[in-house]
């Protein structure tokens, strides 16, 4: 049956799928691949299906926010995929943390509302422990540990969460791991830093006159979390 969102045909995706936010770094992603076919577009979904060093792999855009996301990986699911890989930027929220880091997150905080329609809020938001192993592998040198999920990006509890000591904030990961582990997938994610929030440097913050939604620091970081993602999809085969 053909997703009502995706549109893509489910024997074209794979067991694995990357997981971005952004339709234009679908594509990015895409031209890693050895034989990248597109196989969907509609609304924020953009979709490619090939191959990485040998590995079968999906990439699935699903825009900003928990509700398109958990769209995106419940029709996924119904497709057949069961390995996920959000690949995502996020905001700072520690100040030794500088714009083109990668942080792994082990577990986030459900500031969100779509995975409370699922289960309350004492249910834990984790990650797969394969997929967390397999990046720390691909990318030893990110920071490891819990952000915070929100919907909201211009309302900020940055100190508060800062104090507690979460590494960044972000708009869909907390959703994910929440469905995912109720659906008996793995997922897990990897961000790249485009912003410090405590240090103004954040999308909120920055001028946007020259047209450019990042810096390039944060271009590299994004780069480098789009290779280690890849090269972790290889490792877990």
């Amino acid at each position: 049956m053909i997703p009502a969102h995706l549109l893509c045909n489910p024997e074209k995706v794979a067991d694995t799928v990357l997981l971005p936010g952004n339709p234009a770094r679908a594509q990015w992603i895409a031209s890693f691949f050895d034989d990248p076919e597109k196989i969907a577009e509609n609304r924020e979904f953009l979709m490619f299906t090939g191959t990485y060093g040998g590995a079968p792999v999906s990439v699935c855009s699903t825009g900003i926010g928990a509700p398109s996301a958990v769209i995106a990986l419940e029709e996924l699911i119904m497709c057949g995929a069961d390995t996920f890989i959000r690949v995502g930027t996020c905001g700072a929220l520690q100040k030794d943390i500088a714009v083109g880091d990668l942080i792994i997150p082990l577990a986030a905080c459900r500031g969100e509302g779509t995975s409370r329609r699922y289960v309350p809020l004492p249910f834990p938001a984790v990650a797969h422990i394969d997929i967390v192993n397999a990046l720390q592998k691909t990318a030893p040198e990110a920071y490891t540990g819990i952000v915070w999920t929100d919907d909201s990006f211009y309302i900020s509890d940055a100190e508060y969460w800062n104090s507690l000591g979460l590494l960044a904030v972000e708009m869909e990961c907390s959703s994910l791991f929440t469905i995912a582990s109720l659906k008996k997938v793995r997922l897990g994610a990897i961000l790249a830093v485009d912003g410090n929030i405590l240090l103004g440097t954040c999308k909120s913050e920055r001028k946007t006159m020259n047209h450019t939604e990042i810096p390039e620091e944060a271009k590299k970081g994004i780069e480098e979390e789009i290779r280690a993602a890849l090269e972790a999809v290889v490792f877990l085969r």
